[in-house]
């Protein structure tokens, strides 16, 4: 503020011609700069006026450049001819003084004065030297810079306030321009975004719109062989997942507990063009959220007690790889603000520390509740929800799967033979058709279990019903068993029944269990009925 005063100031109290001349020229540059249709045309006109009415032999428009260095945009002489090899052409002693210092720089003779001293100065027999920053808010973003070599005294103190009006419109179309180009960038990486999700909204509702459709393994370019299976709710779920296999998109694995969801990340990782990379997973519950910022950005050495090193955490480990989260629903709700900006700007900043660092990985994530649920209680962000949901698959449970039944269990039990070294069981028919009958909460998981436990207690070549452990009844909302379905046709048990199943399904979410039936929030809660009153 205090230099446009001393500007203005001089504006008033001086009205010899050659201010007045000055003056119309700034108010005609105006016009020529908003007349200009790019960032080079703006500077180049900026130079040349700046050479003209000082009367400089020479014109540079010099900006910082990233990692200390400088470049240089425009180059002109008096005859408005661009001139060759900038770089050698100024001296970079003047240049450092005026970065370094902020404020504007007067030499009346270079060769006599404190700059004598400089090399640059010597070399290129500069006498006269006039340099102004260029500034925006508190940042100096470059110089404009004005020399003759021939001619000492060709400017005077009484020019830098002049000069700062130039400069300062030099700064403003930078600025300007360089946040027109980072809004054209981002438009077009949104662009781009919206055509990726676009084209994965029509892959998903292609696949949901087509369930009459022979769906087959034959048909899918990964074979996904840790998730088996031919059931139409898995060839479904696998589709989907093989159509986005070329992306870059974030995948969100749905489903009850012991479906898969990790088996599925892996396999996602392993047929895509990133299996060369690393695939790292982290279950997000069973790390405290003091440690997870860490875990997830890395830290520098002293960031905090115990950070003996840097570590470059999670996201840079898994560089051009895969990140799977599971259970992401239990993220700290601070630590989920950082990591959408990650996710959104590409880049990660270690805990303690002031470099960033460039983001190429592809996340795969999974929730362990209903993730809409969690948006509503507020234990998910919405923005989050929505970065992370671009593709959403639902891997089904095993009760949906009645016909692979069978063939996942015979996998485990030849897994099971093969690390013991023995005869694979075989799997009698009674078993089969046990293992139908039972709902498997525990779904897969559930499922490898009992035939690790049947082919431990087997004494011979086939594996028999009675092996298998007691069946557990599911429990209901208050902890009573499944009820059998009711007798009769009366409509207010039969619905109690579906309620009584769906919660079952939903392990006790109410929000879950309404979308299994059918039917709103509100409205289960108004058939349930009001909770009991305290005793």
């Amino acid at each position: 503020m205090k230099r446009w005063t001393d500007f203005l100031q001089r504006l008033r109290g001086d009205a010899r011609d050659g201010e007045r001349q000055r003056w119309l020229t700034i108010l005609g540059l105006n016009r020529q700069l908003a007349a200009a249709d790019s960032r080079s045309a703006v500077l180049t006109v900026l130079v040349d006026e700046a050479v003209r009415l000082f009367g400089a032999e020479r014109g540079f428009l010099v900006t910082r450049r990233g990692g200390g260095g400088i470049q240089v945009e425009v180059a002109r002489s008096f005859d408005r001819e661009s001139v060759p090899h900038p770089e050698r052409k100024l001296s970079m002693t003047v240049l450092q003084k005026v970065l370094q210092h902020g404020s504007g720089l007067f030499s009346a003779d270079a060769q006599q004065d404190d700059l004598a001293a400089a090399q640059s100065v010597a070399d290129l027999r500069l006498r006269s030297v006039l340099c102004m920053p260029l500034r925006v808010g508190a940042e100096v973003i470059g110089v404009l810079y004005l020399d003759h070599r021939f001619q000492a005294g060709a400017f005077s103190d009484h020019d830098l306030p002049w000069l700062m009006a130039f400069a300062d419109q030099g700064a403003i179309v930078l600025h300007l321009h360089g946040l027109l180009a980072a809004n054209k960038a981002q438009a077009a990486q949104l662009a781009e975004q919206n055509r990726q999700l676009q084209a994965t909204v029509e892959v998903q509702a292609e696949a949901l719109a087509a369930p009459t459709v022979a769906l087959s393994r034959s048909q899918l370019r990964y074979a996904f062989p840790g998730l088996l299976g031919d059931s139409p709710a898995l060839l479904r779920a696998l589709h989907v997942l093989d159509r986005v296999l070329d992306t870059d998109l974030p995948v969100l694995l749905t489903g009850e507990s012991g479906v898969g969801k990790e088996v599925a990340a892996r396999a996602l990782h392993a047929g895509s063009p990133r299996q060369r990379n690393t695939f790292a997973a982290v279950n997000v519950a069973a790390i405290s959220p003091g440690l997870l910022e860490s875990e997830r950005f890395g830290h520098v050495k002293g960031a905090f007690t115990g950070a003996d090193r840097d570590r470059p955490g999670l996201l840079r480990h898994a560089a051009g790889g895969t990140l799977f989260l599971d259970e992401v629903t239990e993220m700290d709700l601070e630590v989920q603000a950082k990591f959408l900006r990650a996710l959104e700007d590409k880049k990660v900043r270690p805990v303690g520390g002031d470099r960033e660092y460039s983001l190429a990985v592809r996340v795969v994530a999974a929730p362990n509740r209903d993730p809409r649920a969690a948006v509503a209680a507020g234990r998910l962000r919405e923005d989050l929800y929505f970065r992370l949901a671009v593709v959403t698959v639902q891997l089904p449970p095993l009760r949906e799967r009645p016909d692979d039944l069978v063939p996942i269990a015979e996998h485990f039990l030849q897994q099971c033979a093969r690390e013991a070294n023995l005869p694979v069981p075989a799997i009698a028919p009674a078993l089969a058709a046990a293992l139908r009958s039972r709902a498997w909460p525990g779904n897969v998981r559930q499922l490898r279990n009992e035939m690790q436990r049947a082919f431990a207690l087997a004494a011979g070549s086939e594996i028999r019903a009675e092996l298998l452990s007691p069946a557990d009844p599911a429990p209901g909302p208050s902890g009573r068993s499944e009820a059998a379905l009711p007798a009769g046709y009366e409509l207010v048990a039969i619905e109690r029944w579906a309620i009584e199943r769906a919660l079952a399904a939903a392990q006790g979410n109410k929000a879950e269990a309404a979308r299994l039936l059918g039917i709103g929030r509100r409205t289960l809660y108004d058939k349930l009925g009001p909770p009991p009153a305290a005793s």
